[in-house]
């Protein structure tokens, strides 16, 4: 019996100090891993809902007068050099036979502005080589050029500005 008894002693006294000297071999410090992700942004929003354009004068023996108008747009995008966006710029339909309109977009701070291009249902570069940004009130401009070819006509197109890969 004694010999069991202290069979027991000795495990009670071995299990005690595994609850004891076990949590205070964990240290005092310790690390864990933080994953974290920033995905990209690329952002464009057109200021206005509208611009109108309306070629009402000439000169006789001159082609009809330009119009135009223009409206501003926002843009925010974390693209890092040398990784690029660009502006790309098309409309819903094409114009009509005499008619050709034509946009320019000026470039945020971080791009490169291609000047004034005619629009068509093909998506074509406006701004290149765009690169971190976050710029509002950027300037767009509108032309709609008429020949006596275009004859009487009102209709509306949408203007479409995409952010890509350059």
């Amino acid at each position: 019996m004694r010999k069991r008894l202290s069979t027991i002693m000795a495990i009670l006294v071995a299990l005690s100090m595994v609850f004891i000297v076990g949590p205070v071999m964990a240290g005092d410090s310790d690390t864990q891993t933080v994953n974290y992700a920033v995905t990209a942004i690329n952002e464009i929003n057109i200021d206005d809902n509208s611009v109108t354009l309306t070629v009402n004068s000439a000169t006789a023996g001159s082609p009809p007068d330009q119009a135009s108008d223009s409206s501003t747009y926002d843009i925010t995008t974390n693209v890092i050099s040398p990784a690029t966006k660009k502006i790309t710029a098309s409309i819903d339909s094409d114009m009509p036979s005499g008619l050709t309109l034509q946009i320019d977009v000026t470039a945020p701070s971080t791009g490169t502005g291609g000047g004034a291009k005619t629009l068509s249902t093909s998506a074509q570069d406006v701004v290149t080589a765009i690169s971190a940004v976050n710029e509002v009130d950027i300037s767009i401009g509108y032309t709609l050029d008429a020949t006596i070819a275009a004859g009487e006509v009102s209709d509306s197109k949408t203007v479409t500005l995409t952010i890509a890969d350059f």
